[in-house]
């Protein structure tokens, strides 16, 4: 059977989009490796972790880890690390896991969903439900560093949030004068 001049644009358009494709998945892949020495790495084989750009043996670090991934920053994150007076931690953060889930950035680092989808992660097991869809971490470090540049510094980032809180208590304030009526 011959094949029709519709038919044959057909296959060479199915065959550029898999090209771009294939492209496309090289291209992450060696994004992927190029930053997977970040922090330290687990056993691939490890149960109920996958990870997306880095790997990661679980949701909190030992000090020893801390320690490892802080000597193998990436040579711009130093650079931003050692050009700003403004990195230091804030009170809650001090004792915080090393990571943090969607939700928490977005409350916290005040950071929209646009933002996070372009930041590393990893996935792991959801701890509430095993049939739920995985859970993804993010790297705390990583999302306060893109949250302090986004609001001009650390007391740019307490403004917005505060201003934000304000506008949370505002908008329930409202609510409850509306169902006082």
């Amino acid at each position: 059977m011959a094949l029709t001049e519709e038919q044959r644009k057909r296959m060479e358009e199915n065959r550029k989009r898999a090209l771009e494709i294939r492209k496309k998945r090289e291209m992450e892949k060696e994004k992927e490796e190029a930053v997977e020495g970040f922090f330290a790495a687990a056993p691939p084989q490890e149960e109920g972790l996958q990870h997306k750009k880095r790997k990661v043996d679980g949701a909190t670090e030992s000090k020893e880890d801390k320690k490892q991934r802080s000597n193998v920053l990436l040579s711009g994150e130093r650079e931003d690390c050692e050009n700003s007076d403004d990195e230091s931690l804030e009170e809650f953060e001090r004792d915080a896991s090393a990571y943090v889930s969607q939700t928490e950035a977005q409350k916290t680092y005040c950071l929209p969903k646009g933002t996070i989808d372009v930041l590393s992660f990893i996935e792991r097991d959801n701890p509430h439900q095993r049939g739920f869809s995985k859970m993804k971490l993010y790297s705390r470090a990583e999302v306060r560093r893109r949250a302090r540049k986004r609001f001009g510094g650390k007391s740019g980032l307490i403004t917005e949030r505060e201003k934000r809180k304000m506008k949370r208590y505002e908008q329930e304030l409202k609510e409850v004068k509306c169902l006082r009526r």
